[in-house]
């Protein structure tokens, strides 16, 4: 089996396929347990060898769970293989238990959601939340492998497959013109929508593996105020839905800063019927100062004057411009008023 340096980097190695019936004893799961109990067979394999099961979402991604995986995984070898099965959260707290077990463990990650499968799988990157900050300390550590088994999307709710989609058509339209035409006629089916995504990602994490030349953060569109907006409600709004809500955001933003002309790229997203009223529901009852508060936090370029956002100019090309905070303020008043700026 492959095995890379803690904090490597290579391109994704995906397995598309069934989850086997049976795993090698030299590895340790870290499973979603609402996985292991909507999928019976994934779950006997899964119990067959050391494992942790965690409950899903933001409160799994702390260092108490860390140091509970830590303890759990005390006899595992170094050179055993730490698997993450299940969605976002659950990769990300894995991710960053795997680059600390024994100073780095061989990890494959199983993504149990499209969001998972699309995005969080892809790229190498694992985090952990402090103190409400979302992702405010991580790693990169890339997967060795990462299996897509199409058996467990089969229990997905809409809801989590609204996330996924929303998720790829970004990618699509910051990342790749011809893609976005495409699928702005016709939706593509379920498996070319995860291909052709994690392809997209694959390439641009290729490209600037360790966020050092900006090319990456092209894949931060959306995400600056979505973080804002899974903030502010607590997380009570989906990451798939509030990257939705934060793409709408930062379009309007684009417009206003004259860095685009596009007033037809809304209506193609997912979420287009229903997004103004979505995003007056987190900023009708906020302030100015709460919301510069969460962006001031922004680790992707932030300080007490302006954040770093990504721009959209047209479908493939965005740029990275250091925004005021006084620019998106107006913009604030009519999000919170339900109405387009």
């Amino acid at each position: 089996m492959s095995a890379l340096a803690p904090g490597s980097f290579a391109p994704s190695d995906d397995r598309f396929g069934e989850f086997p019936h049976s795993l090698d004893a030299r590895v340790f799961v870290v499973a979603d347990e609402r996985v292991l109990r909507l999928h019976p067979p994934v779950a006997r394999a899964v119990k067959r060898v050391p494992h942790v099961a965690l409950t899903a979402g933001e409160n799994a991604k702390s260092l108490r769970t860390v140091e509970r995986l830590a303890v759990a995984a005390l006899d595992v070898p170094r050179d055993a293989t730490i698997i993450a099965l299940g969605g976002g959260t659950i990769g990300d707290v894995t991710t960053v238990f795997a680059h600390l077990h024994k100073r780095g463990a061989r990890l494959v990650h199983v993504p149990s959601t499209w969001l998972a499968a699309i995005d969080s799988s892809v790229g190498g990157k694992g985090a952990v939340n402090v103190k409400g900050r979302k992702n405010a300390l991580g790693v990169f550590h890339a997967p060795a492998e990462t299996w897509v088994c199409p058996q467990l999307f089969t229990t997905l709710t809409p809801a989590q497959r609204l996330e996924g989609e929303a998720e790829a058509y970004k990618m699509a339209l910051t990342l790749d013109a011809t893609v976005w035409r495409t699928w702005r006629l016709a939706r593509p089916d379920d498996t070319s929508l995860v291909r052709t995504s994690r392809a997209l990602k694959n390439a641009i994490c290729v490209a600037d593996p360790y966020e050092r030349t900006g090319r990456r953060a092209v894949l931060n569109f959306g995400h600056t105020f979505g973080h804002v907006i899974e903030s502010l409600t607590r997380y009570r709004v989906r990451h798939g839905v509030a990257v939705a809500l934060g793409m709408v955001c930062a379009l309007d933003l684009s417009r206003a800063l004259g860095a685009t002309n596009s007033l037809d790229v809304d209506r193609h997203l997912p979420l287009a019927d229903s997004a103004r009223s979505r995003v007056r529901a987190v900023f009708a009852g906020t302030t100015v100062a709460q919301v510069k508060a969460l962006l001031a936090g922004d680790k992707k370029g932030a300080s007490a004057t302006h954040t770093r956002f990504v721009l959209f100019n047209e479908p493939g090309r965005t740029e990275l411009r250091d925004v005021p905070h006084e620019a998106w303020k107006p913009l604030w008043r009519a999000w919170a008023s339900g109405v387009a700026p």
